[in-house]
């Protein structure tokens, strides 16, 4: 019988190293780097000109907390219905649920308890950011329960979550936001998420239909074409977005210009991350583990604000 560890003479709990996994694999359940999508409610404030007003950045700080907790719901959710799946996915299998480290009880737990919370946030921002909230809880559900299994509607539901994070930004600190903006952000959204389908295919090869039913109805060439259509319309949208943004204003920000030729390297050095690095399965790292992308994003955001705060 093997020798259990001890602690001043205490046979030591066989139990307590699962015990302290736990709060780990409750953490990696949240997906945390998920977060930096949210980062989105931001840009209102931005362009809004109130990056540096108080009340509007406190009041956009808890619109991200508010859709950090409502997406973390969602994942819960979508976890628990694609455990079995998930179990077939060289990198999903991995996931809490799928890989047993935390229970089905304790995941339905944290998910309602996630959405009230995220909810109960929204709502006292405001009625108009809470019902945008909700709006998105509800998407997203209807995404992970039938939607996700539709071909195009899942990129478009996909992109839908990504155009009400951008209105939920204005609507949480009461501006306006400009149509060229949430067209921008749509077929941006799009571009990323019929990346993802892409990256997905190649990645799983054979098993691609059995862990993600959907792609069994994509083709390779379908998605290029979907992908360079979405890529050009986004790269085109946000270019009239700045034309209209100079055109409304009272004040000069050809500045903002300036911002377009970031815009064109991020969205280029993505794809083709995408078709040569891996990174199409997880948005996200590239966000996290790309420099020459990571120092674009800095770069975009020092101009933008030099243009729109240091300008006339």
């Amino acid at each position: 019988m093997s020798e259990l560890s001890t602690r001043n003479g205490i046979p030591g709990d066989p139990s307590a190293g699962a015990n302290a996994r736990f709060p780990r694999a409750l953490m990696r359940l949240l997906r945390p780097g998920q977060w930096t999508k949210n980062l989105l409610l931001f840009a209102a404030l931005i362009f809004a000109k109130k990056l540096f007003v108080g009340h509007a950045l406190a009041l956009a700080t808890l619109g991200f907390v508010s859709f950090c907790l409502a997406a973390s719901s969602v994942y819960v959710v979508n976890d628990l219905l694609d455990a079995e799946r998930d179990r077939l996915h060289p990198e999903k299998r991995r996931r809490p649920i799928a890989a047993g480290t935390v229970s089905t009880g304790a995941a339905v737990g944290m998910a309602g308890l996630l959405s009230a919370a995220a909810l109960s946030l929204a709502f006292w921002i405001g009625a108009d950011f809470g019902a945008a909230v909700l709006i998105y809880l509800g998407m997203t559900h209807f995404y992970s329960l039938a939607g996700k299994n539709v071909v195009v509607l899942d990129v478009m539901l996909i992109a839908a979550g990504f155009v009400v994070r951008a209105v939920a930004g204005a609507l949480a600190i009461d501006v306006p936001i400009s149509d060229w903006f949430i067209v921008c952000t749509l077929f941006l959204a799009l571009f990323l998420a019929l990346s993802k389908r892409k990256a997905e295919m190649l990645a799983l090869e054979a098993n691609a239909s059995r862990a993600r039913p959907v792609l069994e109805r994509y083709t390779t060439s379908s998605l290029n074409a979907f992908t360079a259509t979405s890529m050009a319309a986004a790269l085109i949208s946000y270019a009239l977005y700045v034309l209209d943004f100079n055109k409304q204003s009272e004040a000069d920000f050809a500045l903002l210009w300036l911002t377009v030729p970031f815009v064109l390297f991020a969205v280029f050095r993505y794809h083709l991350l995408v078709e040569t690095g891996g990174f199409g399965e997880k948005p996200e790292e590239v966000a996290l583990l790309d420099r020459p992308f990571q120092l674009c994003v800095l770069g975009f955001a020092a101009t933008a604000v030099a243009a729109l705060y240091l300008g006339p």
